[in-house]
């Protein structure tokens, strides 16, 4: 007989459940879902479970069913059914019972199955879904956290084990109680804490609890009082700028990591030691500092008030140290200011609701002050003005200084009683910093401070080469497991700085100027100890400039073209990003027949023929109305053949790219008889061997062109400037080929002044 499918449904974990199967005089219906449940830790030997099984025959007729147990990964003896046949009589019902023996079932494992019900002919007449779950042990683990003042903690603590994570958030009670599995358990809470300046200041705490074995219910007490200052002991002062703490840990099925980045309101950060180093995988902790020569110190009475944020005035305070009258006002207003005597003074006032620090700035400049100090009224430190890092920059009337409310209020307390005199150091630019990163494996020490020696660190002497003063950013990061993690800091556009970095790290490193260009490290690298690097952002000569990321490629039918138009002098990859008074056009052709175009320093072109042909590839860059005098325009053509790829990989197409190396001053000049070096070289993963190069040098904006003679000098091709002496500014012409065809060819407008 032809048989006739009901409505069905489908039940969980996705199984088709036949609710009812019609056939001939006899429509059965199952009961869909007879699940045991999930037995929660401890559980008593010897529980079962019983679940009733309905069957409801609609028909005429009476039916007999087959009943049998499919769940292939229930271990044998887990369910049970009290009968392997029932008969349904016309229009009633009969039951069966399935037990499910919780002693034979593993714990922490769910699992499921049917009890599928079929006729005498084999069909299929009902499924019902049948399934447990047990509990393995569980333990109570209750967190206490206290802060440095013994009083409670509220913030989130990771907990993690091996294959386990979770997370928990403190009550105002500092205290919470989790039931967990029994295994050895690992945390961390990072929160604020008292800083290092008194009670109103503010530090960032890392506390942290290895290998608890959760084998009974237990406490773990994260106890800030206990914690330890995580500090860079250094061969010069210096000031923190920046700070960063790291935590990892890792068992053989599980890791677990995070970063904190306390901002500038934070003065220091703190540690709890760990009691002994972890015995199964791996566990680490360390700290990223950015510490920088004091912009200003000021003492008085043999002691130095040391928690300052500074904004250098515009101009500075000149640089030296002076003995400077403190004077507290405490209306800030001009009025207020307009009526104590102040000029050639320190003024020091409190923050203000109705009084911003920029207008305080401004009536004490007004009223001839040399310096103005601001006591914050909160916790933390305080901004000394309101400007954002990527904002145009905003010069202040006078140095202004913010104090913590602590050092401040003791300031003001000292001069209520009398006068003070204080002795201010300023320092109106940055001559050295450290950017210095350190990690403890196995333990959180019980003294977390780094104390490297400067024949441990390594010398970088950087130098800014923007054709004008200003501000830039800078990003300088160390990559600790994978993680490149820094805040963008504040840097001239023009000047030079020694830097010493941690040698035993990697280092990203970048430099910005906002809506201009930015340049960028080719690649991840070291500075070596006992021997200087020079570094150098934003000089000429800048032109078109791959590698690193920004490589070019092909894959398929698809080429991918990055071609970022100004790199530096110091050999750094440069683009303009969102600065729209430049013109950046890049243009691929086939043969002489236009592909596609672009003015975003990138360009995508699909549909390519699969067949090796010629294309070119052409990259022009003009400043327009952004007025840098060095290289105003370049245009750049490579010439290239490329084929379709397999879907295996993508590859490097193969682009020849020309550097140049010109002893060139912070103003962008050389000398008229100056050496000049052009290098042309292969983007990675391309081989072949480039030629000989040609260089042409115009001293009077492309009128007239001079072909250089070249000698072979390392890597590169050299020749020296014959410039006039009325000449101002030296433009390029360069032609490079290799062994399979591949051409570049390169115009640069004014790439560098002369002198």
């Amino acid at each position: 007989m032809p048989v006739q499918q009901a409505a069905g449904h489908i039940g969980q974990r996705g199984v088709r459940v036949d609710v009812g199967v019609a056939v001939a005089n006899a429509t059965v219906f199952a009961t869909p879902s007879a699940y045991s449940g999930f037995q929660a830790w401890p559980q008593q030997p010897g529980t079962t479970v019983d679940r009733t099984v309905t069957y409801t025959n609609l028909g005429s007729a009476s039916i007999d069913l087959k009943l049998a147990l499919d769940a292939a990964t229930a271990p044998a003896g887990l369910f049970a059914l009290s009968a392997d046949r029932v008969t349904v009589p016309a229009g009633g019902t009969a039951t069966v019972t399935v037990t499910a023996a919780y002693d034979k079932l593993p714990v922490e494992k769910q699992v499921s199955g049917m009890i599928v019900a079929t006729d005498d002919t084999g069909a299929v007449r009902g499924r019902t879904l049948i399934g447990a779950g047990k509990e393995g042990q569980r333990q109570n683990l209750t967190l206490v956290a206290k802060d440095r003042d013994g009083k409670p903690l509220v913030g989130k603590v990771i907990l993690t084990a091996d294959t386990l994570f979770t997370a928990v958030d403190l009550p105002e009670s500092g205290t919470a109680t989790l039931r967990l599995p029994v295994g050895s358990w690992n945390g961390w809470i990072s929160t604020d804490v008292r800083g290092a300046h008194g009670p109103h200041s503010k530090g960032m705490a890392m506390l942290s609890f290895t290998d608890v074995n959760l084998d009974r219910d237990r406490t773990v007490t994260l106890d800030a009082r206990a914690a330890r200052q995580v500090q860079a002991r250094l061969p010069q002062e210096a000031t923190a700028s920046a700070l960063r703490m790291d935590i990892h840990r890792s068992t053989k099925n599980g890791l677990t990591e995070s970063q904190v980045l306390p901002d500038d309101s934070y003065d220091s950060m703190w540690a709890l030691p760990t009691s002994r180093p972890v015995t199964d995988g791996e566990f680490e902790f360390g700290a990223r500092w950015r510490l920088e020569q004091p912009a200003l110190t000021v003492s008085a009475g043999g002691r130095s008030y040391d928690d300052l944020l500074v904004k250098r005035a515009t101009p500075a305070l000149p640089a030296g140290r002076r003995q400077l009258d403190a004077v507290y006002v405490a209306d800030a207003s001009a009025a207020g200011l307009a009526k104590r005597p102040v000029r050639d003074r320190a003024v020091v006032v409190r923050r203000s609701d109705s009084v911003d620090i920029a207008t305080q700035a401004q009536a004490a400049a007004a009223a001839g002050a040399k310096l103005l100090l601001v006591v914050n009224d909160g916790v933390g430190r305080l901004q000394p003005w309101d400007e954002a890092a990527w904002s145009p920059e905003s010069p202040a009337p006078v140095t202004v200084a913010t104090l913590g409310a602590d050092e401040g209020g003791q300031l003001i307390a000292a001069l209520e009683r009398g006068a003070v005199r204080l002795t201010v150091e300023s320092h109106p630019e940055t001559t050295y910093l450290y950017d210095v990163a350190h990690h403890w494996t196995g333990t959180v020490p019980a003294d977390p401070t780094y104390r490297p020696t400067k024949r441990q660190l390594a010398r970088v002497d950087v130098e800014f080469r923007n054709y004008r003063q200003g501000k830039a950013l800078e990003f300088r990061t160390d990559v600790w497991r994978g993680w490149a993690s820094s805040n963008q800091e504040p840097a001239p556009a023009q000047g030079r700085r020694t830097d010493w970095v941690s040698a035993d790290q990697r280092w990203i490193d970048d430099a910005f100027i906002a809506g201009e260009t930015g340049q960028h490290l080719m690649a991840v690298t070291t500075y070596p100890a006992g021997k200087p690097s020079a570094v150098t952002w934003f000089g000429p000569i800048q032109r078109p400039r791959m590698g690193g990321s920004y490589v070019p490629v092909r894959y398929l039918d698809t080429v991918y073209l990055p071609a970022p138009g100004w790199g530096d002098g110091g050999g750094h990859i440069g683009e303009a990003y969102a600065n729209y008074d430049m013109v950046n056009r890049t243009t691929l052709y086939q043969g002489d027949k236009e592909l596609n175009w672009g003015n975003a320093e990138y360009l995508q072109v699909s549909g390519l023929a699969g067949q090796r042909l010629p294309y070119r590839l052409v990259v022009e860059n003009d400043r327009a109305a952004w007025t840098n005098p060095y290289s105003r325009q370049t245009r750049t053509e490579w010439g290239f053949h490329s084929a379709v790829t397999g879907e295996e990989s993508a590859e490097v197409l193969p682009m020849i790219q020309l550097d140049y190396q010109v002893a060139i001053d912070s103003a962008g000049r050389a000398s008229r008889r100056a050496p000049l070096t052009v290098v042309a070289s292969h983007l990675p993963d391309v081989t072949g061997t480039i030629g000989a190069v040609t260089v042409e040098v115009s001293y009077d904006d492309g009128a007239t062109w001079q072909k250089q003679r070249l000698t072979r000098h390392g890597d590169g091709w050299r020749t020296s400037l014959a410039a006039p002496a009325k000449a101002g500014f030296v433009s390029l012409r360069t032609t490079a080929r290799d062994s399979a065809g591949n051409t570049v060819s390169q115009r640069i407008s004014r790439a560098f002044g002369l002198r």
